[in-house]
């Protein structure tokens, strides 16, 4: 299995050397935008959800 993991990763390092150079700049500059999030910016799941909205009917 690990040795599958590492072709993988040999496929898509060489599928990366094939792309534009600017390309590359401009998907590792994506990358860490998308790893730098600040922790807030998830939604808080330990929040309970709304009961309803206003407006809704009225559970029986």
């Amino acid at each position: 299995m690990e040795n599958r993991n590492r072709n993988n990763e040999n496929a898509f390092v060489e599928f990366f050397k094939g792309l534009d150079e600017n390309y590359q700049r401009y998907c590792i500059d994506e990358i860490k935008r998308k790893v730098k999030k600040p922790p807030d910016s998830r939604p808080n799941t330990n929040q309970a959800d709304s009961a309803g909205l206003v407006g809704d009917p009225v559970s029986p």
